[in-house]
């Protein structure tokens, strides 16, 4: 049992608001992971996914763009967005938002304004000040969970505030097994290696390793598949393909769990590499190599 799982056991008999951002289908891998463990746990839960909520309650949608905003604008307005009443816990699932790059903090902005005890599962942070650290300084009670010690490591650095204590757990994707997953996967006849590679602000990929893997790849199919067709489709291509080369952290660790050889290459900051040396070093089919290039860690 790791650390969030005996924290969730600890919390056996609240019933848990988690708070699901949206994202892509590795965002569902992490939802998935976590749902198991719960269900195993026996927690009463609910999930709200806000971006499927956005869509479907458009002034909800709105809402939550224009907090978004107003985080990076650093204004102070903030709307609401959860409905908190009844739960004991607010649970936001893991992932790699929670930082600079992306929104997380808006949603604990929100989050601060429901007089509950706050949770994250297991993240990659990364912030360029203490404006985080500050947000969190009103004494609730928050629990950090960091996927990797460099996370870990960047929280305690910027300062955590007396309430607020930081945790290292695996992603909750790694609580899934293939067994989850054969329902989603359809066989196909082709052989092909599968090159995943972001095109957002998260990649970092050199020129000269993005050619050398395209030389490499034996008929590669070229795509980044994280937002692509259905759950079911992303599933698929990954367990048909021979080989991933990948910076797409949850492209990797599906096809690690699905004993996939895997090359993890490295993204804008230590998240993958991270990631890598904490959790999927330990499956024999996968490798790591830096943005550059470089060598395994």
């Amino acid at each position: 049992m790791d650390n969030f799982e005996r924290f969730l056991h600890s919390h056996g008999d609240d019933r848990i608001l988690v708070i699901s951002p949206g994202g892509n289908h590795g965002d569902t891998l992490i939802h998935m992971g976590l749902e198991k463990k719960l269900r195993e746990l026996g927690i009463e839960f609910e999930a709200v996914n806000l971006e499927r909520e956005g869509w479907r309650r458009p002034l909800l949608g709105l809402k939550y763009l224009m907090n978004i905003a107003s985080w990076r604008l650093g204004l102070r307005w903030i709307f609401k967005l959860l409905d908190a009443e009844g739960f004991d816990l607010l649970l936001f699932e893991g992932g790699g938002y929670m930082n600079d790059l992306w929104y997380g903090p808006a949603l604990m902005k929100e989050a601060l304004r429901h007089d509950k005890p706050i949770v994250v599962a297991p993240q990659s942070y990364w912030f360029r000040d203490g404006g985080f650290m500050e947000l969190l300084r009103g004494g609730r009670s928050i629990t950090l969970f960091c996927r990797e010690p460099y996370s870990h490591r960047h929280l305690t650095e910027i300062g955590i505030p007396p309430s607020v204590e930081v945790l290292l757990a695996e992603d909750t994707a790694l609580y899934l097994e293939a067994e989850d997953l054969e329902g989603y996967i359809e066989p196909v006849e082709n052989d092909y290696d599968l090159i995943c590679l972001r095109d957002d602000r998260e990649s970092a990929i050199s020129r000269d390793l993005r050619r050398s893997i395209l030389n490499e790849a034996a008929n590669p199919i070229v795509m980044d598949i994280s937002k692509r067709g259905s759950f079911k489709d992303f599933v698929s291509i990954i367990a048909n393909a021979d080989r991933v080369y990948t910076d797409r952290l949850h492209v990797a660790i599906l096809a690690a769990i699905l004993g996939k050889e895997t090359l993890l290459i490295g993204n804008r900051y230590h998240k993958n590499r991270g990631v890598y040396e904490y959790s999927l070093r330990r499956f024999p089919w996968v490798s790591y190599v830096e943005a550059d290039g470089g060598g395994q860690p």
